[in-house]
């Protein structure tokens, strides 16, 4: 029962910020789109290259550090050294505030390299924007990371709604008058075209820097009305040896640093993706234009809804290290491998549907969301190639957390380093020799998300001596997916001869794929009533198949 209930626990903190996840990802995707109509693609493209560039330096400085953070906490809340606890915090806010500054400054005044190298000088205005984010995410990353320390992923998802809403308005109200202020300035002030859509693009990051302001005071207003109560656990914490802060500093570096790495690494195919495309086909003579287009329709129309159902994974992985970190604390090997084998069964079970449904309902939802996009057929077909990404991410992701959580911190950043290699040398491959532009980087990206399922599921056999129920975590989910697709893409076509209207249809094929999906998997007896039991109305449900007979 107690293993039951850890279990329950972990997987409940887990989907709660799974859904604050999936819905940051769903105001992003909604806010995006006026954004990008806005921008437009030559705009959408100088806002995403910055964003890369400054996504790799918060994963430099600062996404490291709730998972480090967490894991500190959770290994000193287990054993109730709270004075230990304190010190922890304090060293983590300190180093990053550090690590924050450090960032700031490289972004701000390395703006000009970063856009050169990119060969988009235009993305310089949006780069230095962002650079005070660096500073606040990373105190706002430590503040996460005490919280899920002690097994509540709540604040963490509240801030993380704030934080997308705000961003979400900001960037709207910022990026339109800032493209119409780049109407009026001349091209020979920065010695570059297209000024508004430059303007337009450092408007939409703007919002990324208020957000992030936001989300950091509501985490210390919530860090100050529980200080009274660590204090108050801490004065009662007698008989634990007090660490120094040397030591501290210590564990916190060895944690941090092959975390960045293997995050870094895993993360920075994107950067590097862009910076290969755009300099490979400029040898091969195509206008710059037409390569700010195809840029702009990778990054803004097929990376963004690609990356929706991955935000679960990812969300599970922020949940599960602190809990394994407790149960191996704990000396509770059984823990750990129940809470592994549910965490890798819930990411399947979502990320297989959402794949086959990108795959099937890939030209809809491009005319529903991107009905401005050049050439929507192109970004359907990225979507119907590339979506299978989807499910190996998903694992890779969670599997890369499992590793981390035993302590095996050095493995994700050689298996990153490995994939990266191969996924580099097939791009530029597919780029010089069959010429085929933009797919090229969706069937690399493919490339690699894959190789990261492979080599991370050898280790984990490897070190557990783990191995997951494959028919019910891989088969039948995928059997039921399958099943699913045929059904919607046979609905879609019959409904959008009688409804005419692409977007009802699209939502009533998402409302139907759900409940076929979901009856699927009762059916073929994926989901059992342990699984039910930890969704919200889950008992309710679990009546309700009882009364229809699905279940016994």
């Amino acid at each position: 029962m107690a293993k039951k209930k850890s279990r329950n626990n972990f997987m409940l903190h887990g989907a709660i910020l799974g859904v604050s996840s999936i819905l940051v990802r769903v105001i992003g995707l909604i806010y995006r789109i006026p954004l990008i109509n806005i921008l437009g693609e030559k705009g959408n493209a100088y806002y995403s290259i910055a964003f890369d560039v400054y996504s790799i330096l918060l994963l430099l400085s600062s996404y490291s550090l709730p998972l480090a953070v967490s894991k500190m906490v959770s290994a000193r809340n287990a054993k109730n050294q709270f004075k230990n606890l304190k010190r922890v915090f304090f060293m983590a806010i300190s180093f990053s505030i550090l690590v924050g500054l450090i960032a700031f400054c490289i972004t701000f005044f390395g703006a000009d390299f970063f856009a050169k190298i990119n060969d988009c000088p235009q993305c310089v205005i949006a780069l230095r924007v962002l650079s005070p984010a660096l500073v606040i995410l990373s105190v706002l990353g430590v503040l996460r990371g005490f919280f899920q320390g002690f097994g509540t992923m709540i604040p963490t998802a509240v801030s993380n709604i704030l934080e997308q809403i705000v961003n979400a308005v900001v960037s709207l109200v910022a990026a339109s008058p800032l493209f119409k202020q780049g109407q009026l300035i001349s091209e020979s002030q920065y010695g570059f075209t297209n000024i508004p859509e430059a303007y337009g693009a450092a408007g939409g990051t703007l919002g990324t820097v208020m957000g992030a302001l936001f989300a950091m005071l509501f985490m210390i207003f919530l860090f100050m009305t529980f200080r009274k109560r660590l204090n108050t656990l801490a004065r009662n914490d007698r008989g634990h040896r007090k660490e120094s802060f040397g030591r501290i500093l210590k564990i916190l570096v060895a944690t941090v640093v092959p975390v960045i790495l293997s995050t870094l690494i895993y993360n920075i195919g994107a950067l590097l993706d862009t910076v290969v495309f755009r300099n490979i086909m400029g040898t091969l003579d195509y206008a710059k234009d037409s390569i700010d287009v195809m840029t702009g329709m990778y990054s803004g129309n097929y990376r963004i809804l690609i990356n929706v159902p991955v935000a679960l994974a990812s969300a599970l992985a922020s949940s599960l290290i602190p809990s394994i970190v407790r149960s191996r604390t704990l000396g509770n090997r059984g823990e750990v491998i129940n809470k592994i084998e549910s965490a890798i069964k819930v990411t399947m079970v979502v990320a297989m549907p959402c794949a086959v449904g990108i795959g099937v309902l890939g030209k809809p939802i491009v005319n529903m969301l991107f009905s401005h996009s050049v050439d929507p057929d192109k970004v359907a077909l990225m979507y119907a190639i590339g979506c299978i990404s989807v499910v190996f991410y998903s694992l890779s992701t969670i599997t890369n957390s499992i590793l981390q959580g035993i302590d095996k911190m050095n493995v994700p950043v050689l298996h990153s380093a490995i994939s990266l290699l191969i996924h580099l040398a097939f791009l530029a491959g597919m780029l010089f020799i069959l010429r085929i532009d933009i797919f090229s980087v969706v069937i690399a990206d493919l490339i690699f998300s894959l190789l990261m399922c492979i080599l991370n599921q050898r280790s984990l056999k490897r070190f557990l001596n783990f191995r997951q129920d494959l028919l019910n975590t891989y088969f039948k989910p995928a059997i039921c997916s399958v099943l699913m697709g045929i059904i919607v893409l046979v609905v879609n076509k019959l409904l959008i001869k009688v409804i005419h209207s692409n977007t009802v249809c699209v939502l009533l094929c998402i409302i139907i794929a759900f409940v076929v999906y979901f009856l699927a998997l009762v059916f073929f007896r994926t989901v059992g009533e342990d699984e039910l039991a930890m969704i919200p109305g889950g008992g309710r449900v679990t009546r309700l198949l009882r009364k229809i007979r699905l279940i016994r």
